[in-house]
């Protein structure tokens, strides 16, 4: 990706309003440049005049006329000379005051469009199905959402304002000095040009695949370390932790030799300006000192030395912006990516503003009101869904009603589509044909309209690192969790003792992934999440596997006597968990073989009989 690439797609992830304030604040800054032009006229002015005084010569005739302009052409010249070199300072200090200010101002806002940007990238994100949402692994999303977000908007649009800038202040001290000399004007043109274009072509390129590389080796050092932390029993059992180590090393030693090459090259410019300013003073002075006269040559030199104390330092900062926008554009072009995925440009504000603006007591109020007016009832008609990428469709012709506060079991052989079915009713997935209503509702409008009025458990109840309390009501700001709601969700998922007797109570941190609590109390801490909403529709997904005949018994005695004001569906193997269940539906090959009542299932389904009559039942 070009520089001019990286910049156009960088600015499309910015809003319209967004684009119009970084483009005024960037003209603010490029105006800047004409102080530099003064100043450095004012420096050649004064060193022609103070060099005509000391020598007793005459004033060349360009330095008369502007005295005579600015009106000063009978004052005193060393009066003239102190005065105009004073201005020519404060010029030059304003000028990098105002544009030290500016920066500052410019990455500001940038790093507040970035969290913007972020939120606007996660919030489309989330908006889609579950299996869009699943397309890339986790590392990467995290990546693309953050590092990536970062080096879009704060590296490539910052140096490109950059750029801008110090392109204004070269044309303007071209202009500037066009007047005074063609000559020495299209000579440092030419000079500095051949050097920056030979450098750009030397430099650039390289290091926009070094960015891109950068990013890789980030998202497979991240991934290597969630790897071996996930399976770190695995590891030290096979004696593969070394492996995992030497694999991370010899990522963070390819990932610190891509940035150390890509600082080189970053520094490669300041060295070979410096040696071109030397030479190319050297030789504008023997070509002034053989065709000009002393004060018109000292005058002109002057000019191009003062001229090039801020051509140098704005080429640098020139060519940095360049070599830092194509790095960037590699380690962003993840997020780029996903940008065109998500068609961002065409995202608009409300899309990002529905997840982030959420009245936490809107929350609570619902919560408090019992879902009032929610209907729990599920209808399914004709859905059928594929996953890319198979030619065998996860679920075929889907249909099954189930009244409000009623109990429905999904069964059936392992991949027979039950997990889909129930992503189905969640709203996570969406048929490829087919209607999935909540009540009236298609899930989405449902979830939106009654917040927690359905809750889900998975079968691997996935663990936010906090406190027990945080993990109960998950994602909720701690102004509106409710501590006796918490404990009657722990007491009616049979923890609640346990955390009392053993622990710290709702104050006992769980660990990364829950890692301080056995599977059973996962599973537990999980049914806890979803009754604590005071759900009026309940999927659970193998909910109970990981518990002891017991507790799973004391679950099941809770969920029926939800029965009745709770509509419940549960994926279950052990038939002897949903016998009782208003209706049970078998699933086989992703179609539905029978369904009604447990003994009705039975002899319509031999499968489902043979399982039944091998459990005992």
């Amino acid at each position: 990706m070009t520089a001019r690439e990286a910049l156009k797609a960088s600015w499309k992830l910015l809003t319209s309003r967004d684009r119009r304030l970084l483009a005024l604040i960037t003209v603010a800054q490029m105006s800047t440049s004409i102080l530099d032009l003064v100043g450095v006229l004012l420096i050649g002015l004064v060193t022609a005049l103070s060099l005509s005084v000391m020598s007793a010569a005459p004033k060349p005739a360009m330095v008369e006329n502007v005295l005579e302009f600015l009106g000063l052409s009978n004052n005193d010249p060393v009066t003239v000379a102190l005065t105009l070199a004073a201005v020519a300072g404060f010029l030059l200090i304003l000028k990098s005051v105002a544009n030290l200010l500016l920066t500052r101002r410019i990455l500001r806002f940038l790093a507040n469009r970035q969290a913007l940007v972020s939120g606007r990238l996660a919030a489309g994100l989330l908006s889609r199905p579950l299996l869009q949402v699943q397309k890339q692994s986790s590392q990467q999303t995290v990546y693309s959402l953050t590092s990536g977000v970062a080096s879009a908007t704060v590296t490539i649009l910052g140096q490109g304002t950059i750029a801008l800038t110090e392109t204004a202040l070269l044309i303007v001290l071209a202009l500037g000095v066009l007047a005074l000399s063609p000559v020495v004007t299209a000579f440092a043109i030419v000079f500095f040009m051949l050097i920056s274009l030979a450098l750009q072509r030397a430099i650039a390129v390289k290091a926009g695949s070094r960015g891109l590389s950068s990013a890789h080796l980030s998202v497979q050092s991240i991934q290597t370390v969630q790897e071996a932390l996930r399976t770190y029993r695995e590891a030290v059992v096979s004696q593969r932790r070394g492996l995992y180590v030497q694999r991370f090393q010899d990522l963070c030693r390819k990932l610190a030799i891509n940035s150390t090459d890509i600082q080189f090259a970053a520094m490669i410019p300041k060295y070979v300006l410096e040696i071109a300013l030397v030479c190319g003073a050297g030789l504008l002075a023997l070509s002034q000192l053989l065709t000009e006269d002393l004060p018109s040559a000292v005058a002109i030199i002057a000019v191009f030395l003062a001229a090039g104390s801020r051509i140098v330092p704005s080429i640098l900062r020139l060519q940095s912006a360049s070599i830092l926008i194509r790095t960037a554009a590699g380690q962003a072009a993840p997020t780029f990516e996903l940008a065109r995925e998500l068609d961002l440009e065409n995202l608009t504000s409300a899309t990002a503003e529905s997840f982030g603006s959420i009245n936490p007591m809107t929350i609570r109020a619902h919560l408090e009101k019992g879902h009032d007016g929610f209907d729990g009832s599920i209808s399914i008609s004709d859905a059928s869904l594929s996953y890319p990428g198979t030619n065998t469709p996860a679920l075929t012709a889907v249909s099954l009603d189930l009244p409000a506060g009623k109990s429905c079991a999904i069964v059936g052989s392992t991949g027979a589509g039950k997990s889909t079915l129930a992503d189905l009713i969640l709203g996570v997935l969406i048929p490829d044909s087919g209607v999935t209503l909540i009540g009236e509702l298609i899930p989405a409008e449902a979830l939106a309209a009654w917040p927690g009025a359905v809750a889900y458990v998975p079968q691997d109840v996935a663990m936010a690192n906090g406190t027990v309390r945080e993990n109960v009501a998950l994602g909720l700001p701690a102004e509106i969790i409710d501590d006796d709601w918490v404990w009657d969700a722990l007491n009616r998922a049979h923890l609640g003792e346990f955390l009392r007797d053993s622990r710290e109570g709702l104050d006992t941190v769980i660990g990364e992934h829950g890692i301080k609590l056995s599977g059973g109390q996962r599973q537990r801490l999980g049914i806890a999440r979803a009754l604590y909403t005071r759900p009026k529709l309940l999927v659970l997904d193998e909910a109970t596997s990981a518990l002891d005949a017991e507790t799973e018994q004391a679950i099941a005695q809770t969920l029926q006597e939800l029965e009745g004001t709770v509509t419940t569906v549960t994926i279950a193997h052990r038939l002897a968990t949903i016998r009782h269940c208003d209706l049970v539906v078998y699933l086989e090959n992703g179609a539905v073989r029978a369904q009604g009542s447990f003994s009705e299932v039975r002899a319509i389904a031999p499968q489902f009989d043979r399982q039944a009559q091998l459990l005992g039942l």
